[in-house]
């Protein structure tokens, strides 16, 4: 007898471990994140009663876009053990909390009767239509036999005239009631949308845990992954107060998330790694060469093309470009500007807040941001500031006449490399001016990086053509042009300056023709690319002429083109 009892005792215990429900942790909270370029790794940890002997724990809320693969799962207690991992969608979520489906019902009769109102117009419309038919139909006065008197035939006229007036403005006014009460449908079927969006049931992910525990206990269980729904880009703000001081460059990260699941109280690290990148080492295979058939047509399209890649009748139409700053200026209540002292405020995200450690490593550079970050699943931008630079640099303007006549001011900047910067767009400042944008670089195999600052107006550049130098002659079986160009540079600042003016002259891929420099004194050449560099200081007030002349010799038969 003690041993039927013992063995039922032993049968329901395996039944009630056979059918015990599973444990699911609804409320794991996003602890860390590091953010790689293109995805980001989520570390969350939760916690629950677990019973002793084996149990099915299910980590839930967990954002629908990771990488499976990339799972790692962790338990704090000497007591459990994970047996097994594996993961699902669910469907079946609840809905948000703020969702209020009376409204959503609310708008739906709204639309129903909206559209009922619609249907009876048309038929009003119809019956118009109906009416004018009739009288466009019936439009003939009097009889083969018996004609009207002018008195009978006006009166008759006007009563025609007046009624499909009538008609017409009824068909025209319903007309206008139903667009307008369509625009109000398409309304309310978009505050439907959203009404809805909030309130409907969203995919997620869950982590199923297969786990045996020695004795009953709270255990913490720590879920990581890799997420697609998140990124970040670098980006910079320059400051120059003046040629005399160095650059402060702040660089700070754009933080993009769409993982379903706001990232409260995070911390929060950078990291310049991608790990979408093929890591696979490349093979080199054989190359084959063989004769070509020139296609005409192709070469001459591309010819007509300009730098941007447009063909002539391609080309967009240029739009004006035009940046208000607004300097120290804030709006009341009322809509009224007020002058408020610029020294009063902390002049933009302060990195020192956000106490940044940087790690290099050999492959990748981790900012580790150690103050708690808010990040919302918004898709929108967030900026954070990362660190501040100040980088020694060399000032001098830059010209390019031929291309532009701007003087533009450069920094020059050596041994960049000890930074770690990433390319990303770049917000110029100068002596506190809004300057415009500009893109670093700092992906380039040279020892210097040059950073543009903007366009001095105190410059005036011009390139002019000298005709009186310009010839065209012919020599025997030759012929000989001449083309003369002068560039004027003056000084309206009032201290002195130093300018690079960069110009070129055509370089000869062919025997038969034969370019010679004739004149550009006090400028170095270099000959493989056909530039011509000056380099001139000039005194406040003080302007300066730059020629350069060439001449190109080729066969009196042909044609000739200069040409990138």
């Amino acid at each position: 007898m003690k041993k039927t009892s013992l063995s039922i005792a032993l049968f329901i215990c395996v039944l009630l471990q056979i059918n015990a429900s599973p444990i699911t942790i609804k409320e794991s909270k996003v602890m860390d994140v590091t953010v790689y370029r293109n995805y980001a790794k989520e570390t969350r940890v939760g916690s629950s009663k677990i019973p002793a002997g084996n149990s099915e724990i299910i980590i839930s809320n967990i954002t629908y876009a990771i990488d499976e693969n990339s799972i790692q799962v962790g338990s704090k207690g000497g007591n459990v053990k994970i047996l097994s991992v594996s993961t699902r969608i669910n469907y079946l979520t609840e809905p948000n909390k703020d969702a209020n489906p009376t409204k959503v019902i609310i708008w739906q009769d709204s639309i129903k009767l909206l559209q009922n109102k619609m249907g009876f117009l048309l038929k009003k419309i119809e019956v118009y239509e109906t009416g004018l038919s009739i009288l466009n139909n019936n439009n003939k006065l009097g009889t083969a036999e018996e004609s009207l008197l002018p008195e009978m035939l006006k009166q008759l006229v006007e009563l025609n005239l007046s009624k499909q007036l009538e008609l017409k403005k009824l068909i025209f006014e319903n007309y206008l009631e139903y667009s307008e009460i369509n625009q109000e449908i398409s309304v309310l079927q978009t505050q439907i949308y959203q009404g809805s969006s909030v309130g409907t049931s969203k995919a997620i992910r869950e982590v199923v845990l297969k786990i045996n525990a020695k004795e009953a206990e709270t255990a913490q269980f720590k879920v990581s992954y890799i997420t697609t729904a998140a990124y970040w880009v670098p980006t910079y703000e320059i400051r120059c107060e003046n040629t005399t001081k160095p650059l402060l460059l702040s660089c700070r990260a754009k933080i993009v998330q769409t993982t379903g699941f706001d990232w409260k109280d995070i911390k929060l690290k950078l990291s310049t790694a991608n790990p979408n990148k093929n890591h696979n080492r490349p093979i080199l295979y054989p190359i084959f060469v063989d004769f070509m058939q020139p296609d005409y047509y192709k070469e001459q399209m591309e010819r007509r093309k300009d730098n941007m890649g447009y063909l002539d009748a391609e080309k967009p139409m240029a739009m004006d470009k035009k940046v208000e700053v607004l300097q120290n200026m804030a709006y009341t209540s009322s809509g009224e500007s007020s002058y408020i002292p610029s020294e009063d405020f902390k002049n933009g995200i302060q990195v020192d807040d956000n106490n940044v450690k940087i790690s290099e490593g050999d492959m990748m550079v981790e900012y580790d941001i150690e103050t708690l970050q808010d990040i919302e699943s918004d898709g929108k931008e967030h900026i954070i500031g990362v660190q501040e630079i100040t980088l020694p640099a060399i000032y001098n303007y830059h010209s390019v006449p031929k291309l532009d006549c701007g003087a533009f001011l450069l920094a020059r900047i050596t041994d960049w490399g000890k930074y770690n910067l990433l390319a990303g767009e770049a917000t110029i400042f100068f002596d506190d001016m809004y300057i415009g944008k500009s893109y670093l670089n700092p992906n380039v195999s040279a020892d210097t990086l040059l950073i543009s600052l903007g366009i001095d107006d105190k410059i005036a550049i011009k390139r002019i053509k000298l005709s009186e130098f310009c010839s065209t002659k012919i020599l025997g079986s030759k012929k000989k042009e001449t083309k003369a160009f002068e560039t004027i540079v003056k000084n309206n600042k009032n201290y002195a300056i130093e300018i690079e003016i960069l110009d070129q002259y055509p370089i000869s891929k062919n025997s038969e023709i034969e370019v010679t420099l004739d004149e550009a004194k006090e400028a170095q050449i270099i000959k493989e690319y056909g530039k011509v560099l000056w380099k001139i200081k000039l005194q406040p007030g003080e302007s300066k002429k730059l020629r350069l002349i060439y001449t190109i010799k080729y066969p009196e038969e042909k044609l000739i083109q200069e040409r990138n």
